[in-house]
């Protein structure tokens, strides 16, 4: 799970959290970071620290080493891990400002909520100098904005996923080489299952329609766990290069079951990203989009997440400082966004329409709201010959859409086309008076439906008078 596992030649606990050099206070032997203390606990709801609005990016500020985010889509708030200060924010959706700041266990990770129990879940590498609080789930109740019970895991544990269905946690124990399962109702472990030997788990996602846990590890693929009998039914090769791959995240499209997977490799000369379409059934890897703005420098595909309303998929791309958005029904790229630096993690809610990037390096979230594009002009306009002509068809939605048009225009008419519109200029020649003519205007910013219409397309009738 996200902070850069795929730079990692070994898998510890101090290596998982030394990405950046804002983690050094983070390791055994090195001078730890301020006390918990001095991290102020908001519980109020209050509005805490800043938001900046740029166009069609909002910018939050949070904790320190921010490394996973969540989203609630009950209660609209969205939930991001600071490592260094051991404290989970949350956020408003609709204020867009974190309004609380709550303490959890030493150095945690990875974030998880159920919508159902209105609860969060947090994994916790612990002190390192303290053995009996290491590898724990804080839970925190959403209604109170505290922690309300923690629960002993497995070594290392990096990965977490909630099935709102069972009432259940998925915990991927990165050095135990296993998964654990948490009863939401009992807050105590109920089952481990074992990964085998091997790279290790460090991320899970859970396909709660068809009671499956897929569990990523650090070099191996992807796994399937049977939730009914708690076993690894399948493993999967996730290998989209020639060159040896990291996968650092798993997200699950519960409309089509499909896991998408974030993996990136090393050529030799910069990193290339992948976002992987993993087939629940044929247990095989269905597409490999590649992901990576075109340069070659370090592009690490740290986190991933899937939309079922829009058929899309988001990647977070630490190193490009971009996130991409991927069009699940044609299994292609067609977005590059600018994030903040270093993002390493990304969730959606599918009933705002929103995704929500952590940016590791500079303490902050970076939220984008998008939509299918949507044409906002009549599909009927009359030209009069000899008078001027400008006629705009735009298409609002964001990303903004890249615009095509097609059919005959009325001789002395052209067609320019703009950032999410077409625009119509010119004199209509007398030849055509009386004329009728169809167009086509077509408008793309892949995002669409979960059957794969990422091009709405509106046809324009001209009438010249």
């Amino acid at each position: 799970m996200r902070v850069s596992k795929s730079r990692l030649s070994g898998v510890t606990a101090a290596a998982l959290l030394a990405t950046t050099s804002l983690a050094v206070n983070a390791l055994p032997g090195v001078a730890q970071a301020p006390a918990a203390a001095a991290v102020a606990e908001h519980t109020t709801r209050s509005v805490v620290g800043a938001t900046r609005q740029f166009g069609a990016m909002t910018t939050i500020d949070v904790g320190r080493l921010p490394t996973s985010v969540a989203v609630d889509q009950v209660t609209g708030t969205v939930w991001v891990v600071n490592s260094l200060d051991s404290t989970v924010s949350e956020i408003s959706e609709a204020r867009r400002a974190v309004i609380a700041t709550i303490k959890v266990a030493a150095s945690p990770v990875d974030v998880a909520a159920d919508p159902k129990t209105g609860t969060v879940w947090v994994t916790c590498l612990g002190p390192f100098g303290k053995p009996a609080s290491d590898n724990v789930v804080s839970e925190i109740s959403e209604a109170s904005g505290k922690v309300v019970a923690t629960i002993k895991v497995g070594l290392v544990p990096f990965g977490i996923a909630a099935d709102p269905r069972t009432g259940t946690v998925w915990v991927a124990n990165t050095n135990a080489y296993s998964v654990s399962e948490i009863s939401e109702a009992r807050r105590v472990v109920i089952g481990t299952v074992h990964t085998g030997p091997g790279s290790a788990p460090v991320t899970v996602a859970v396909d709660a329609a068809r009671g499956i846990v897929w569990v990523g590890k650090l070099h191996n693929g992807v796994l399937q766990i049977s939730e009914a009998t708690r076993s690894v039914i399948a493993a999967v090769n996730v290998r989209p290069g020639a060159a040896a791959n990291s996968l650092s995240g798993v997200a699950v499209d519960p409309v089509t079951g499909v896991a998408w997977v974030a993996s990136d490799i090393y050529d030799g000369a910069g990193y290339f990203s992948y976002a992987s379409a993993v087939g629940t059934a044929s247990r095989k890897v269905l597409a490999a989009a590649p992901v990576p703005r075109a340069d070659r420098y370090a592009n690490i595909a740290d986190g991933i997440a899937a939309d079922p309303e829009t058929g899309t998929v988001w990647v977070a791309e630490n190193g490009a400082n971009t996130v991409t958005l991927v069009s699940g029904g044609t299994d292609s790229v067609s977005r590059n966004l600018a994030t903040g630096n270093q993002p390493v993690a990304v969730a959606v809610d599918p009933v705002t329409g929103s995704v929500w990037i952590v940016n590791n390096y500079d303490g902050t979230v970076t939220e984008y709201a998008y939509s299918r594009p949507t044409f906002t002009t009549g599909a009927r306009i009359s030209l009069t010959v000899g008078s001027r002509v400008r006629f705009h068809a735009h298409a609002s939605g964001f990303p903004v859409a890249v615009m095509t048009v097609s059919g005959l225009l009325p001789p002395g008419v052209r067609a320019r086309v703009g950032h999410g519109t077409v625009v119509l200029t010119g004199i209509p020649a007398p030849s055509a008076r009386g004329q009728t003519y169809r167009l086509t205007i077509s408008a793309d910013n892949g995002v669409g439906t979960p059957t794969g219409q990422y091009v709405v397309t509106q046809n324009l009738v001209v009438r010249v008078i």
